[in-house]
């Protein structure tokens, strides 16, 4: 006996005949079905990276799903982030999620103000009594363009300064 993936918890009757030439056993199964416990974190179109500035907050929106055929309660949110980062939830505890339904939370993740350019993780957490799962995102932090036009005046004053020694000096 294969019960559907979303079937509630309980005992069921399972009506069973065996049929011969001459003869017709009936008999009556009994099964029972235990409570299936499993919720996934995701975000809604499962892209689990983001681009962020070093001290500049970035929302991102999550998705929790109740796998199970009954309902959870008191999923916890939680994070693990990089030393001086900063992650909190909108919604940390989702009081209840019904069988098959998933429920969006918003995480606002903040990025040490050191950070420097690169790639970051940053784990998140949903769990319950019962199960838990877990989601790493890529958090790429990007330096500011002002920094990369600062370069370039430095370099460019490097480069007239060489040469007007040069023209000024001759070569000697």
């Amino acid at each position: 006996v294969t019960p559907p993936e979303n079937v509630e918890a309980g005992e069921y009757t399972i009506p069973c005949s065996a049929i011969s030439g001459e003869e017709t056993l009936k008999m009556d199964l009994s099964v029972t079905v235990t409570e299936k416990y499993e919720i996934s974190l995701s975000t809604p179109d499962d892209r689990l990276s983001f681009d962020t500035h070093a001290n500049e907050e970035s929302d991102v929106t999550l998705t929790v799903t109740n796998h199970s055929n009954v309902a959870v309660e008191n999923v916890n949110l939680t994070s693990s982030a990089p030393t001086d980062w900063n992650v909190s939830f909108d919604t940390p505890t989702i009081d209840v999620i019904e069988p098959g339904a998933t429920v969006e939370v918003t995480a606002h993740v903040t990025p040490s103000k050191e950070a420097l350019t690169g790639d970051y993780v940053v784990s998140m957490t949903a769990s319950c009594s019962e199960t838990s799962d877990s989601a790493d995102f890529r958090v790429s932090v990007e330096t500011s363009i002002l920094w990369g036009f600062v370069a370039l005046v430095i370099i460019a004053g490097l480069l007239a300064g060489i040469g007007y020694i040069f023209r000024k000096y001759g070569r000697r």
